[in-house]
């Protein structure tokens, strides 16, 4: 199949969280599989080193302007990469917001990418499938309509006529909501929300995919069946269930040429689940880096964005309470909301011998981290996926996770004859407190903390699993498209 990216991130090119991730690892996988697989995203201001090949000009209309670009083409590990560079929108030091708040011209800004992407697109008469992820892919799944239902009038062959888009929601929390009055501007269509007082109108880039994509799909089980209703759906659970015969869940997959404690070159000793001596060694140099005293206590570990959604507001006080009551050391690494984050730095200061946060992102020292840990912490509010508890089980760093969404899907909670983990329900400090009493207990008994490291070792959650489904799910779409014409 041919099948074409509509992305804002990509991982070994640009990355602020887990989408960079699984649209390379998604992509690498059909690649690997034998599809002709194309990306196409924003150039921002980080890109301009990369080298290009090709380059073709796009002239779109929004709101009655003409805007004009360069899409710049490249390759990276045989995917076809295709850069949509328009210096006033993309070159800027960040993707999406400038450290504080989301740029204001957003909608304008990615309105224009998926324009563009959808007349590149044309233009090449070379896609069986468009594949947009998270909104800010969302309005093409409108302007794909709108582009076929005006060739379709024309008959013209030079056109994405057939062609179905699939859209992935990776976090249905991150909408790109907006006034309405964006609408005529971009040429969307607005949303009309029940309030208590009637109804209120705005743009919602996502409601506009869960309309006009052919099929969607979001990125685990777990976490579709609860965005069918609220307060998981931010609003959309009607959408979300009335497309519910075309919306699937597709869990991600795990790179593990990049993911592997037997060959990861970023870590001091390697590992595997038949001799953990690599893993002793790797906790002592984080200790040692990290100026911790070599204590054999359990070592807790996370590698996270530090927001409200990651479960911060149960985490500290959680902390705060095993820090001073239990021989235990942690390491936290992330950023994000200042005052999660100052918190976290007044811990270190509280506790210098057992805690350090580790401000910002670095991913040798993510790899490091992950190696060292003894329990990798995710008490997240919500995770539509997540990435790293599939990296701690690889590394034999057992999950503490609240089981919801992705997180229920790929770790079994202790006690169980196929743990592979810790894990609990309520989103409440008492419940995360009650998970690290039983992980301090499980690490006590070093046999039976061992065995289950050991079978966490043993998971795989491979991407050509998860690629065979979205295959699938495209040929489905293809399907679907054919029978409207």
């Amino acid at each position: 199949m041919r099948i074409l990216f509509i992305c804002s991130e990509y991982e070994g090119l640009i990355k602020t969280g887990g989408l960079a991730d699984a649209c390379r690892g998604l992509a690498s996988s059909l690649l690997a599989a034998g599809h002709q697989v194309s990306v196409i995203l924003p150039r921002y201001g980080a890109l301009y080193n990369v080298a290009t090949e090709a380059e073709t000009s796009v002239f779109v209309e929004l709101g009655g302007q003409q805007y004009g670009c360069a899409v710049r083409s490249t390759k990276l590990h045989g995917v076809a990469l295709h850069l949509v560079e328009h210096h006033d929108f993309f070159a800027r030091e960040r993707p999406y917001d400038d450290g504080q708040h989301g740029y204001a011209d957003n909608p304008l800004r990615f309105a224009f990418f998926c324009k563009v992407a959808i007349a590149w697109a044309a233009r090449q008469q070379a896609f069986d499938v468009l594949h947009g992820h998270d909104w800010q892919s969302a309005p093409a799944a409108f302007y794909l309509h709108q582009h076929q239902q005006h060739n379709q009038r024309l008959h013209s062959p030079h056109s994405l006529v057939g062609v179905p888009f699939v859209f992935t929601i990776h976090n249905g929390a991150y909408q790109q909501q907006c006034d309405a009055g964006w609408a005529p501007q971009l040429g969307l269509p607005i949303h009309q929300q029940a309030a208590q007082d009637g109804y209120y109108h705005e743009l919602n880039f996502l409601q506009i995919a869960l309309q006009y994509a052919t099929k969607i799909n979001t990125v685990s089980q777990g976490y579709r069946d609860e965005l069918l209703s609220e307060p998981a759906a931010n609003g959309l659970a009607g959408w979300y269930q009335q497309r519910q015969l075309d919306f699937s869940g597709i869990l991600n997959g795990c790179d593990y040429q990049l993911w592997d404690p037997a060959t990861d070159q970023s870590i001091s000793a390697n590992y595997n689940a038949g001799d953990l001596t690599g893993k002793a060694t790797c906790k002592r140099q984080l200790q040692q880096q990290c100026q911790l005293t070599q204590s054999n206590g359990p070592l807790l570990v996370a590698v996270s964005r530090v927001t409200g959604q990651k479960g911060y507001d149960i985490l500290i006080p959680a902390l705060k309470h095993v820090l001073s009551h239990y021989p235990v050391q942690v390491v936290i690494v992330g950023s994000g909301e200042a005052s999660y984050c100052q918190q976290l730095h007044q811990l270190t200061v509280v506790f210098p011998d057992k805690f350090r946060f580790i401000e910002g992102f670095n991913e040798q020292l993510a790899h490091q981290v992950e190696a060292a840990g003894d329990f990798f912490l995710m008490p997240s509010l919500f995770e539509p996926c997540g990435l790293n508890q599939l990296y701690s089980l690889r590394y034999g760093t057992l999950p503490l996770v609240r089981l919801t969404g992705g997180l229920k899907d790929t770790v079994v909670p202790w006690p169980n004859n196929m743990a592979t983990g810790i894990g609990f329900a309520e989103p409440n400090t008492e419940a995360l407190l009650e998970a690290l009493r039983q992980a301090l207990t499980l690490y006590q008994d070093q046999p039976a903390y061992k065995k289950i490291q050991q079978r966490a070792m043993s998971q795989s959650f491979s991407w050509s699993d998860a690629s065979e489904q979205y295959l699938a799910l495209y040929q489905q779409a293809v399907d679907a498209a054919a029978a409207t014409l």
